[in-house]
C-alpha cells in the first residue's frame, strides 16, 4: 500500500467515529443527556455565507449538540466560528444548545464564555485528555491484551483516542505497538473490531511516511479484510440508510431555498422602502395628500 495524502485526518476519523460510533463517542466523552439522532452537517446562513460544522446530532432530552474538533490553539476567531454555528443551530432548529469542542492542545480551561454580542454570549465546554491520561490509557490497553482480558466499551475506543491524542513525539511508538496487539485485542461485544480497525489504520497514515512500514502495520490490523466487510456492509446494509440521509439532504436544500426566497423578498421590500424615503425626500409638502399616501404605506411595512 503506497501512503495516500489524506487531508484533514483527524477530521475525518472523528467524523467516522460521529457516524459509525456516536452514540457511544457522545458517552465516552461524558457528553450530557442520551444521544438521539445526527443532523446535518452542512449550514447556510440568511446572508447566503455556507459552513460546514464538524457534528451536529440531538438527545433525547431536546438538546441541540454541535461538537467540533480543534488541533490548534483555542482562539477568538475559533470562538466566533462555534458562535456562527449556534446561532445557525438556534435559528434552524430552535432547541437548546450545547457546544462542546475536543482539543488536541491544552486550552486551560474546561469552560469558556464567550461574547458575540451583548445579546448573544455562549458557553463552551472544552474537552482535553492530558498527556499523562493518555499513557495510562494505553498501559491499561497493553495489560489487558497480554493477559486476554475483554476490553469495556470506553478501552475498546481508547485504542482510536490515544493512537489519535498522543504527542506527535511519541505517535509512531504508540501507535506500532498497538497495531502489533490489534489483532490478539478483545474487543467490546457492542462495537464492531472493524471500525476501531479502520481509526486505528488512518492512525497508522497519520504517524508514518515510510510504505513498507504501513504495509507491515496495515497487515498486522488485517485491513484487506476490514475493508471487505465494509464493502459487504455497504451493499446490505446500509441502502436504507443512505436513502434517509439522502432525504434529510433534500430537505434541507429546500429548507435553504425557503430561507434564500425570503432573503429576495426581504430585499425587493427593502428596495421599495428606500425608493419611497427618496420620494418624500425630494417633496416639498409632505402634508399633501401623495406624501401622506407614501408615509402611510411604510407605517405599514
Amino acid at each position: 500500500m503506497k501512503k495516500k495524502n489524506i487531508y484533514h485526518i483527524n477530521d475525518r476519523t472523528m467524523k467516522y467515529q460521529s457516524l459509525i460510533l456516536s452514540r457511544h463517542q457522545h458517552n465516552y466523552l461524558g457528553l450530557p443527556g442520551t444521544f438521539e439522532a445526527r443532523y446535518p452537517q452542512e449550514i447556510v446562513f440568511p446572508n447566503m455565507s455556507a459552513g460546514r460544522v464538524d457534528e451536529f446530532y440531538t438527545t433525547a432530552e431536546g438538546l441541540l449538540i454541535n461538537l467540533e474538533e480543534e488541533s490548534g490553539e483555542i482562539t477568538e476567531k475559533v470562538l466566533e466560528k462555534i458562535s456562527n454555528y449556534l446561532i445557525f443551530g438556534d435559528f434552524m432548529y430552535s432547541k437548546k444548545l450545547y457546544s462542546a469542542v475536543i482539543c488536541h492542545k491544552d486550552p486551560k480551561k474546561e469552560f469558556e464564555y464567550f461574547e458575540r454580542s451583548p445579546s448573544i454570549i455562549i458557553k463552551v465546554h472544552f474537552i482535553y485528555i492530558p498527556q499523562e491520561e493518555l499513557w495510562r490509557k494505553y498501559e491499561n490497553l497493553i495489560r489487558k491484551i497480554e493477559q486476554k482480558e475483554q476490553l469495556t466499551i470506553e478501552e475498546s475506543l481508547d485504542i482510536a483516542f490515544v493512537a489519535k491524542f498522543i504527542s506527535k513525539e511519541y505517535g509512531q511508538f504508540i501507535t506500532e505497538s498497538l497495531a502489533k496487539s490489534f489483532k490478539y485485542a478483545k474487543i467490546s461485544d457492542e462495537i464492531p473490531k472493524r471500525d476501531i480497525g479502520v481509526l486505528l489504520g488512518a492512525m497508522i497514515l497519520k504517524h508514518f511516511d515510510d510504505d513498507e512500514k504501513i504495509n507491515e502495520l496495515m497487515e498486522d490490523i488485517d485491513m484487506k479484510q476490514i475493508n471487505d466487510e465494509i464493502r459487504i456492509i455497504a451493499r446490505e446494509e446500509y441502502a436504507d440508510k443512505l436513502e434517509k440521509i439522502e432525504k434529510e439532504n433534500i430537505q434541507l436544500k429546500n429548507k435553504q431555498k425557503e430561507i434564500e426566497n425570503k432573503n429576495k423578498q426581504m430585499e425587493t421590500k427593502q428596495k421599495e422602502i428606500e425608493i419611497k424615503i427618496k420620494k418624500l425626500s425630494e417633496m416639498k409638502d409632505l402634508n399633501s395628500q401623495k406624501a401622506r399616501k407614501i408615509l402611510n404605506s411604510l407605517i405599514v411595512h
